[in-house]
């Protein structure tokens, strides 16, 4: 029976976790949040909790879907247990510093769904995160091993998509990890809302103030990692802004 043990029960996690089990898997779940694990199993996500060492003994595919440093720390933990998963995967928002630490570890595949919420943990899952989403992977150069990724990500409704792993981590710099932070400060200056001014508050605005919510500690782990192309796009965003406040200036509309 395919056996999918995902390390990591939180929404993405769930996520996985919940379409494995509507794809006809066994879903075995492990956390290091012990609670975290009953929800999951309350919430129908996973079939069993299961100790890390269950995960790697039992089952044929493995998702690594905890926050940056635990992940790392977690890869190396795989490499001298040695599982007999035919498929490891990580989940992970940066993918260099994840390649690094799984070098030498047989059957992984760093990869990244480009999918998510401001909602964390399991409560906050759905089978049909993926659906339709791209999701990408690094190459591990063995063909066959590249396929049963493809495979498992085309199993949950998204789209695989390949990538360098120092490329991934400079494009999502500019297209995840700075718009995270605008939403952060846009959401900061807003503090002190009115009724007046959530009613007009325009679309993007209401995005920021969502994403302005997503949880902090998490994104604070992808930003460290992240943190030398994090800092080149803010600094160029910050430019640019500046640039815009001249023109503006300069065209008289401010007095």
């Amino acid at each position: 029976m395919n056996v999918v043990g995902v390390i990591g029960v939180g929404m993405i996690g769930g996520s996985i976790a919940l379409r494995a089990r509507r794809n006809g898997a066994r879903v075995l779940g492990f956390d290091a949040d012990a609670r975290a694990c009953e929800r999951a199993v309350r919430c129908g996500a996973i079939d069993a909790i299961a100790s890390f060492d269950e995960v790697v003994r039992e089952s044929t595919t493995v998702v690594v879907a905890a926050h940056v440093e635990p992940t790392l720390a977690l890869l190396r933990q795989l490499r001298e247990h040695g599982p007999r998963a035919q498929l490891i995967l990580d989940v992970g928002s940066i993918k260099a510093p994840v390649v690094e630490a799984a070098r030498g570890l047989r059957a992984f595949v760093a990869t990244h769904p480009m999918a998510g919420s401001e909602r964390s943990g399991v409560d906050a899952a759905r089978a049909d995160l993926f659906d339709g989403r791209t999701w990408a992977y690094v190459s591990s150069g063995d063909d066959a091993l590249d396929a049963r990724a493809r495979d498992f990500i085309a199993s949950m409704g998204a789209l695989a998509v390949p990538v360098d792993a120092v490329e991934h981590d400079r494009i999502v710099a500019r297209t995840s990890h700075l718009p995270q932070i605008v939403g952060w400060c846009f959401a900061r200056s807003l503090e002190q809302r009115t009724e007046t001014i959530d009613a007009l508050c325009g679309p993007v605005a209401r995005e920021l103030l969502r994403v302005g919510r997503s949880e902090t500690t998490m994104w604070r782990d992808i930003l460290r990692g992240n943190a030398v192309n994090v800092e080149r796009e803010l600094r160029e965003l910050a430019r640019a802004l500046e640039r815009e406040a001249d023109e503006l200036h300069a065209s008289g509309a401010c007095g």
